[in-house]
Order: C-alpha cells, then sequence, then structure tokens
C-alpha cells in the first residue's frame, strides 16, 4: 500500500510539473502574440498616404533572444500590391557598411592599408586628384587616406546637397550612371572647389567618400564592385536577394517595393544609379539583419582585431551630435541606454543590432521625408523587445 502510494505521490508531482511547464509555455506564447500585435500595431500606424510626403508602405523585423517577428503594412506600390516583410528595400547609404566591410576585407589580405594616400590607387583622369578636393584655393587631393574616406573625415562636400543635384537628376530621370559620370557631375557642380576643410581635421558625411571607396575595390582587386559584394558578402551568407540595382541583373524571387521622394517613384520615375558605392544596394530586412549580426559577431573579418578598429573608430567623437556616433563605415547610437552598430538610409530605411543584449531592429518606411516618424518608429520597436 505504501509503495502503491509513493508511485501515486511521485506521479502526481510529474503531472503537476508537466502541466505547469505547459502553463509556462502558454504563457510565453501568450506574450509572443500580444508582442505580435503590438509590434504590427506599431507599423499600421506609420502607414499615411494623406500627405505631400506619403508613407505608403512600412517593412520591420526584429530580433531578440527567443523571439523573432517580421511585419509590413500598405501597398508597396503606393496602389494595388500588398507590402510583405519579404519585399526587397532599396536600403540608400546602409550600403556603406558593405563598401566598408570590402574595404577592410581587403585591407586583411594586404591590397592595401588604411593610411595609404589615394593617390596610390586613383591617380587617374575621371578622379582628378590634384583638382578634387580645394580649401581655401589649396589642392589636398593627393593627402586623403582610405581611412579619412571610411569615416567621412576627408573634407570632401556632397554633391547631393548642391541645389542642382535633385533637379538633375528630374531632368534626366532615366540617366544610367557610372563612377565618371557621378564624379563629372561632382565638377560640374563646382563641389570640388567647396572642400569643408582639410583632410583629417573634421567630420562631413559626404557621398563621394564612398564613391572613391569603391573605385578603390574596383581598382585592387580588378573586379567590379558589384561583383565582389557578391562573391565576398552576399554569397557567403546566403544573400539571395541582395544585389547592386541598376549594375548587375536583380538576384532572388522576392519583388521589389518601391520607394518615394515626396510622391516621385523611385522605381517607375528615376533611375537613382548615382547612389552606387554610396547606397545603391537593394536587400530584404531579413539578409540586413543577416549581414549585421555576421558583422557585428565578427564572421566576415578574419581578426579580431578588424572588427574592433571598425567599431572602435566611433568612440573617437566624429558624428551627428545626440544623432549618432561614426566608425568606419558604421554608426553607433544609443536608443533606450543600449548600444546598437548599423547604419540609416535616406529612404528612412534603418538596420542595427545591439550585441550585449543580441537585439536587432531592421526597418524602412521607403520614404525620404517622413518628418520625424523615422526615429520614433525606431524606437517604439526597440523599446517592445527590450
Amino acid at each position: 500500500m505504501k509503495h502503491r502510494q509513493s508511485k501515486m505521490n511521485i506521479f502526481v508531482v510529474l503531472l503537476y510539473a508537466i502541466l505547469m511547464i505547459g502553463c509556462k509555455s502558454c504563457e510565453k506564447q501568450m506574450d509572443a502574440n500580444e508582442l505580435s500585435s503590438k509590434l504590427q500595431a506599431i507599423v499600421d500606424s506609420v502607414i499615411c498616404v494623406e500627405s505631400e510626403d506619403p508613407i505608403h508602405s512600412a517593412v520591420l523585423l526584429v530580433e531578440c533572444p527567443g523571439f523573432q517577428w517580421k511585419g509590413a503594412a500598405g501597398m508597396a506600390d503606393g496602389k494595388n500590391e500588398t507590402m510583405t516583410a519579404d519585399h526587397k528595400i532599396k536600403i540608400a547609404s546602409i550600403g556603406k557598411s558593405f563598401t566598408a566591410t570590402l574595404i577592410l576585407q581587403l585591407m586583411e589580405d594586404g591590397y592595401l592599408h588604411l593610411d595609404d594616400t589615394i593617390d596610390k590607387f586613383l591617380d587617374n583622369p575621371v578622379v582628378k586628384l590634384d583638382s578634387l578636393h580645394i580649401y581655401e584655393g589649396v589642392a589636398y587631393g593627393r593627402q586623403i587616406t582610405v581611412e579619412q574616406l571610411l569615416h567621412h573625415t576627408s573634407g570632401i562636400k556632397d554633391y547631393m546637397e548642391d541645389p542642382r543635384f535633385i533637379p538633375r537628376l528630374l531632368e534626366y530621370p532615366q540617366t544610367q550612371y557610372s563612377p565618371a559620370k557621378i564624379l563629372n557631375m561632382y565638377y560640374e557642380f563646382g563641389t570640388n572647389r567647396k572642400a569643408v576643410f582639410p583632410p583629417g581635421k573634421g567630420f562631413s558625411y559626404s557621398d563621394p567618400n564612398y564613391v572613391l571607396l569603391a573605385m578603390i575595390v574596383e581598382h585592387v582587386t580588378g573586379r567590379t564592385y558589384h561583383a565582389m559584394l557578391k562573391e565576398r558578402i552576399f554569397e557567403p551568407l546566403g544573400m539571395e536577394n541582395s544585389y547592386l540595382e541598376y549594375y548587375e541583373e536583380p538576384r532572388g524571387d522576392k519583388p521589389l517595393s518601391h520607394a518615394f521622394a515626396s510622391t516621385i517613384d523611385l522605381i517607375t520615375d528615376l533611375n537613382t544609379s548615382c547612389d552606387w558605392g554610396g547606397g545603391g544596394i537593394v536587400s530584404t530586412c531579413e539578409e540586413l539583419n543577416r549581414f549585421f549580426r555576421a558583422l557585428i559577431g565578427g564572421k566576415l573579418f578574419d581578426k579580431d582585431s578588424t572588427l574592433k578598429l571598425m567599431l572602435s573608430a566611433a568612440d573617437e567623437g566624429r558624428g551627428v551630435k545626440d544623432v549618432y556616433d561614426y566608425g568606419l563605415g558604421i554608426m553607433k547610437r544609443s536608443i533606450h541606454g543600449l548600444t546598437f552598430y548599423g547604419h540609416g538610409g535616406a529612404y528612412d530605411c534603418d538596420a542595427f543590432y545591439c550585441p550585449v543584449k543580441d537585439i536587432s531592429v531592421c526597418m524602412s518606411l521607403n520614404q525620404t521625408n517622413t518628418h520625424g516618424k523615422r526615429n520614433k518608429f525606431l524606437r517604439q520597436a526597440v523599446m517592445l523587445i527590450m
């Protein structure tokens, strides 16, 4: 009898344990469902089509230990095509982190050094080093280093800030740009004579820095920039839907969402090949998440010291005050007290990863001017998964 009672007691304890595990599992599932609903509500709330700068679509992916979620809202083409979480997006300046990764990989392989002056690679009639950077009447082009291009301390002014830039694109909306055509526009606008400081004497975010870096990639490897992206990053990471738009055939089977500049459709109305090494990549939130987790996890470099160099450069006080610090092709941001590394782009898109908490967030509003909604959207998403 005692033996049977003992068995019964053990059975009761085991049954209780199983029930408790089941309850805990249900509780976690309910929490995940509730969190998913709240994240979807954030995505839904940002859609605003009745505006001079309409947000037709939004996409978000978040990941933290034990939880990953992706969702979307709106119309991918601004009309009839439902936006999904798997749509490809134009990632704009997030592409700078890819260009910087290539440069640092090539440094590891002995193709270049960060303190090399760019005349070692770009002394040609297209770049025109002797007139590339003129500050107060003095030419500094031959003094610029690879490292200064990477963290925007070259002093080269951004041609995209010229008031003639957008009108030029709109006047010739289907122009296919090349690095040479991009630099021709830079010189035509006289941007070369408007350098903001001598090399190494300040910080000024500028797309031409990354056009020149992509040109260096091509020079030292003898391969195209997009071929090197595919060989060294996209294929090793299984990024099947990522490619350099306008310079190669689209990759992958996911549809491409439209991005807008106010009401201008940047897929149907304008060729944006002038982005090139500064931000011409198309990808998906899932693949961006994979890239930054691999990058910050040290999987894209052979040496731990290379990643440390890339990130620690952001601790040197460069960047936009109270917005981000800038390393070697990567932004460091504080969001709700946590340190995130990644990059943002002009289509109000962001991809950031916090290694300490293993939290990542990738998003896009597919509009160049969202009147502050982008940062609020990002912070709300992070707050929910902290």
